[in-house]
């Protein structure tokens, strides 16, 4: 990996919300009640939200960084 290079923080974040999500559906399949639905709407859509929104910066970050490092190649 080289210096500034995001894409590992990158793929390990959205590989760790896809295990969340995936855990809470199957939980979702025998946890279903006001609680259980509060839960989701009140903090993993946010967190859904801002995850998702990470990831974009992130992407979007490590793209000007492999930009600079190609312009400051000899």
């Amino acid at each position: 990996m080289r210096p500034g290079d995001l894409s590992l923080g990158t793929a390990k974040l959205d590989k760790s919300w896809s295990t969340l999500r995936a855990h809470w559906e199957a939980v979702g399949h025998q946890w279903r009640d006001r609680v259980s639905h509060d839960f989701e709407q009140q903090h993993l859509r946010e967190l859904e939200a801002q995850i998702h929104a990470t990831l974009e910066r992130m992407r979007a970050l490590n793209d000007v960084f492999s930009a600079a490092q190609q312009d400051c190649r000899p």
